[in-house]
């Protein structure tokens, strides 16, 4: 296929640009550039900016930031309220149809920018799931064990049973090594395999651009990484900003609300052990600053693992915006 015949052929789908990367990283940052330069708005993909009790906690963006550029899927859910990965790509789904269909009849470029450091979620809305398996006899003996035995031993076996998934799963949230494990034990197979269409993907990889046939838009993905040393400094300073916004006063007004899978996330199990007086603050902060650096490594697996991203160091994020601006000037990269 000609140059001339991949830039007209993706100029009549709307486009999806997705950015991607660990957390602390400056993804807000860049994704508010991006919106601004290309007129258009943001879909928060960060499962845990969906709550509208833990906006510090989540480092959900600001008022100011918001206003810069249009922000949608953020503080919109309470804690105790149940979402998924398969109901958030429904709901985004849908509402990019009627936000590109409403660019389109205003003679505006049909793109949206999407961000967020959720890899499950943000793979939802790019290429869908197939239908997991599920058994709640299955799910409700996991559970069990897990309430007796901890996550440890859940772990071992998802490493046994599928160990792709083991590298990459998010282990600060058992809810999801438990629904892989069960998707394990009712198929005998690895959880993997069933959950997602990737096979089905088709790619041009000279063009810069991925093509999914259930999707009616392409999509541009970007992936935003630093140093070790520099993420890691950014992790570190990031957590005690947050602290001096309010955090322990913020985990102090959702504390009752423990159990809710959302608050099963870094930080807010070392703050109500503070707030319990099991930990004191100085122990808390380091352990809220390794396990956010554990965090980070677990994202780079998930995404370093998906093809066709396109890295951008975190120290020159104008390149992320000059690429965006050749591909959308040009059609390919």
């Amino acid at each position: 296929m000609s140059l001339e015949a991949r830039s007209h052929q993706r100029g009549e789908r709307p486009l999806l640009i997705s950015i991607v990367g660990p957390t602390a990283v400056g993804k807000t940052r860049l994704s508010i550039s991006l919106a601004q330069w290309l007129e258009t708005e943001i879909l928060s993909a960060d499962s845990r900016q969906f709550y509208k009790q833990i906006p510090i906690g989540t480092a959900a963006p600001t008022d100011m930031e918001r206003a810069l550029a249009p922000h949608h899927f953020v503080g919109f859910l309470g804690l105790e309220e149940p979402y998924s990965a398969g109901k958030f790509a429904d709901d985004a789904v849908q509402w990019m149809t009627a936000f590109f269909r409403m660019r389109q009849a205003a003679g505006k470029l049909p793109v949206v920018i999407m961000v967020g450091g959720s890899g499950l979620y943000t793979q939802a809305v790019q290429e869908g799931f197939d239908a997991l398996p599920a058994d709640p006899a299955v799910r409700s003996e996991l559970n069990a064990q897990h309430a007796e035995f901890g996550l440890a031993p859940l772990l071992e076996e998802l490493r046994e049973r599928d160990p792709e998934h083991h590298s990459a799963v998010d282990r600060a949230n058992p809810h999801r090594v438990i629904r892989a494990l069960e998707v394990c034990r009712i198929t005998n197979g690895k959880y993997t395999q069933f959950r997602n269409r990737s096979q089905n993907r088709s790619q041009l990889q000279q063009g810069g651009w991925t093509s999914c046939e259930d999707r009616p838009w392409d999509t541009l993905t970007l992936g935003l990484n630093a140093p070790r040393a520099l993420l890691h400094e950014r992790i570190n300073e990031r957590a005690t900003q947050m602290l001096d916004a309010g955090w322990l006063e913020e985990a102090r007004r959702v504390i009752h609300l423990r159990d809710a899978n959302a608050l099963r996330t870094v930080g807010y199990p070392q703050l109500f052990d503070v707030l319990e007086q099991r930990m004191d603050m100085d122990t808390a902060i380091v352990r809220i600053q390794e396990a956010t650096r554990q965090f980070a490594r677990r994202q780079l697996t998930w995404f370093h693992r998906q093809t066709g991203v396109h890295w951008v160091d975190a120290r020159s994020p104008d390149a992320g915006v000059e690429l965006v601006g050749d591909f959308v000037r040009h059609g390919h990269l």
